[in-house]
C-alpha cells in the first residue's frame, strides 16, 4: 500500500496494545527476542529454494545435514504423512532450516519466489498439506525491506522515519501475540507488504538506522500500530474494525483532510451474487443464497459495522464488515 507523507504522521493516533514486549525506557524495546519469523510462501505443491552464496541445511534442533554448493537450487517436497524430501531426497523430518553461506560481494541471502531474502529460511510441513517458506530475520534487517513497500523512498525524511517508528511497533507487538506461533507476520498487506533484500532502498536504510530500536508504547508495552493507505477522511475508531476490542484513548478515531487525492478515497465496488454465495458457503456460513442485505454503520465515520444479508429461505445471516472483507478479499473489498 501506498500513502501521503503527511497521513503518515497521524497513523500513530490510531494504534492498540501489544501485551508481551516491554519497553526499556521510554521509546525504546528491550533488544530480546527481535528475531520476526515472516511468511514468504505457501504452497500445496512443491517449494523451491536458490542459494546463489550456497546454504547449510540443519533441523529443527540445528543438527546439521548437508552443505549446499553456491548456485544451486533445492526443491522441497511432502508425503502424506508430513515428510520433507529434498531433491527427491526424503529427510525423515517435517522442517528444516537453510541457512546462506557466505559471498564475496553483498550479503548472504537466499531466494524465494525469485526474490532474495537476508536470514535464513524455514522450510516447514503443515497438518493442513502444505508446505511454508518462513523467513527468520532480524527486527531492523526485516524493516529494510518493509519500508520501501509502505513508503515511497522520495519522501521527506522525517516521514519515513515516522513509518519507520510504526512498522517497527507493529511488527514486535505482533511478534509478542504469537511468541510460539510458526510465524508472526506475512509477507504482504495482510500484515505489512515485505520485499526482501531488493526491495532495499539507502534512504528507507538511513531512516531505519536513525530510529532504530525506537517504538511506540502505551502503559509500558509496546502497542499495534495498524495503518493504511486511506483513512476515507475519518480514521477508524478500533471497535468499528473488531468488535469487542476494549477502546482506549487512541482507539477512538480522528477527522483527516490528508486523503483526498487517494484513489482510495472515493470508489465503487460490483459483488457479483454466486460470488458471493459461493464464499459464504466456502465458509460454512450459508448454503442459501442471499436475496438482500442492509448495512448497520457507525453514524460518526460511516464505517460498516455489521452486513445483514436476507437469504432465500427468509433468515437473515449478519457479518461483521472486517469478515465480509476477508471472504472477498482484503486487496479487492476496500
Amino acid at each position: 500500500m501506498r500513502r501521503r507523507p503527511a497521513a503518515v504522521l497521524l497513523v500513530t493516533l490510531f494504534i492498540a496494545c501489544g501485551p508481551e514486549v516491554e519497553v526499556e525506557r521510554p521509546g525504546t524495546y528491550k533488544p530480546a527476542p527481535t528475531e520476526l519469523r515472516v511468511l514468504l510462501q505457501e504452497t500445496d505443491g512443491l517449494l523451491v529454494v536458490s542459494c546463489p552464496s550456497g546454504a547449510v541445511i540443519r533441523d529443527a534442533d540445528d543438527k546439521g545435514l548437508y552443505t549446499v554448493p553456491a548456485g544451486y537450487d533445492l526443491v522441497f517436497g511432502r508425503n502424506e504423512h508430513g515428510v520433507l524430501s529434498i531433491n527427491g531426497e526424503w529427510q525423515r523430518v517435517g522442517l528444516v532450516q537453510v541457512k546462506p553461506r557466505n559471498e564475496e560481494e553483498g550479503p548472504p541471502r537466499l531466494v524465494v519466489k525469485g526474490s532474495p531474502y537476508r536470514g535464513r529460511v524455514v522450510i516447514r510441513s503443515t497438518g493442513a498439506g502444505t508446505l511454508q517458506a518462513i523467513n527468520s530475520i532480524e527486527v531492523e534487517e526485516y524493516l529494510r525491506g518493509v519500508l520501501p513497500k509502505e513508503t515511497y523512498a522520495s519522501w521527506p525524511a522525517e516521514a519515513l522515519k515516522s513509518q519507520a517508528v510504526v512498522s517497527r511497533s507493529y511488527a514486535l507487538a505482533r511478534m509478542s501475540d504469537a511468541t510460539d506461533a510458526p510465524f508472526h507476520l506475512r509477507a504482504d498487506t495482510s500484515s505489512q507488504v515485505y520485499g526482501g533484500y531488493f526491495a532495499e532502498d539507502p534512504r528507507t536504510d538511513a531512516a531505519v538506522a536513525a530510529t532504530a530500536g525506537e517504538v511506540l508504547a502505551y502503559g509500558g508495552r509496546i502497542v499495534t500500530t495498524f495503518f493504511s493507505s486511506c483513512c476515507g477522511g475519518h480514521t477508524a475508531a478500533i471497535d468499528d474494525i473488531w468488535p469487542g476490542v476494549e477502546r482506549r484513548p487512541f482507539f477512538s478515531g480522528v477527522e483527516c483532510g490528508w486523503c483526498e487525492a487517494s484513489t482510495s478515497y472515493a470508489w465503487e465496488y460490483a459483488l457479483n451474487i454466486d460470488r458471493l454465495a459461493h464464499a459464504l458457503a466456502a465458509a460454512g456460513y450459508a448454503t442459501e443464497s442471499p436475496t438482500g442485505l442492509r448495512l448497520q454503520t457507525n453514524t460518526r465515520t460511516g464505517r460498516v459495522r455489521t452486513v445483514v444479508f436476507t437469504l432465500a429461505s427468509g433468515r437473515e445471516l449478519a457479518l461483521p464488515g472486517d469478515e465480509l472483507r476477508r471472504l472477498l478479499g482484503y486487496g479487492e473489498l476496500k
